[in-house]
């Protein structure tokens, strides 16, 4: 058989998903693949396992966990030809929504050791920070920024609710510039897009392919909260595109800038403004699914 690591996140979720590890390893063996486990000890150690495996020459890594875990695997097999593989297993697990990934591990497992290998593009920071799916400023960081690591491992989705309904209510909202295509944008929100999913099955950025080099950069002109909390609500439906006072546009590099105001990257928190996205041509390696799931089913 064929060895499959599996990069596993054991506070995913905060530790409430148990990861149904005899069912995952009996479909990996009816498809000739042996699952061995590799658990996480700190931050940043999926990127020192990911690029282990990419040494060790394994063509597959599994990845167990969110976003933030498939974000620390890709820096270690950015520009190498193990490819990922994502079981959904964090508080939202966007990246399978862009890719079509099932949302049950064990479909998700088995649709990938079936499908197709592909290259997605990722985006880089001036500070040498890689992103999957998205940069973003705005609420949505102040939300992040500002969220308590307890309360996301309780409560996870709805603790970030909670949150956001405290940064809303009573938090003095971003305000800052974004400089794309020689333009300076006077921002109170930006979502930079490498793919097109953003906080689950919601279209930010529709126009992003993460399989082309290049972002599809969305920002939000008008300020205060009579603009950003009906920006808010519209991205599931789309209608945030036609509101007024939003930008949109493909771009290889966006700088932001303002005094205070964080970013996160692919849904945590990353950083203080200023930074530079860049669409390098970098790659990493990823499983489609044999039957993509349209996000939302």
């Amino acid at each position: 058989m064929n060895t499959l690591p599996v990069v596993i996140n054991p506070v995913a979720r905060g530790g409430r998903a148990s990861v149904p590890r005899a069912a995952l390893e009996a479909a990996a063996a009816e498809r000739g693949w042996r699952l061995e486990w590799w658990p996480t000890e700190a931050p940043g150690h999926a990127a020192e396992l990911a690029a282990r495996a990419a040494r060790d020459g394994h063509p597959l890594l599994a990845v167990w966990g969110g976003d933030g875990t498939y974000n620390e695997a890709a820096r270690g097999l950015v520009g190498r030809p193990t490819a990922l593989v994502a079981l959904p297993g964090g508080t939202t697990s966007v990246l399978a929504y862009e890719l079509g990934i099932p949302r049950e591990p064990v479909a998700a497992l088995c649709e990938q050791l079936g499908g197709e290998r592909r290259e997605m593009t990722v985006g880089r920071t001036d500070a040498g920070q890689l992103f999957l799916l998205m940069l973003s400023a705005g609420p949505d960081a102040l939300i992040l920024a500002n969220l308590p690591e307890m309360l996301k491992r309780l409560a996870g989705k709805a603790g970030i609710g909670a949150q956001a309904m405290v940064e809303f209510l009573h938090a003095r909202l971003p305000r800052f510039t974004v400089q794309v295509d020689g333009q300076a944008l006077d921002a109170s929100w930006c979502i930079v897009g490498n793919g097109r999913c953003y906080g689950g099955p919601y279209s930010a950025t529709p126009g992003a392919d993460p399989f082309a080099t290049g972002f599809e950069v969305v920002t939000l002109e008008r300020h205060g909260r009579a603009a950003a909390v009906p920006f808010f609500f519209a991205i599931p439906s789309g209608r945030h595109l036609n509101m007024p006072g939003v930008d949109r546009r493909s771009a290889t590099e966006v700088h932001l800038a303002g005094e205070g105001v964080p970013y996160q990257l692919d849904g945590d928190p990353a950083g203080f403004l200023p930074v530079t996205a860049r669409a390098a041509g970098e790659r990493v390696a990823v499983m489609l699914p044999r039957h993509p799931v349209a996000p939302g089913d």
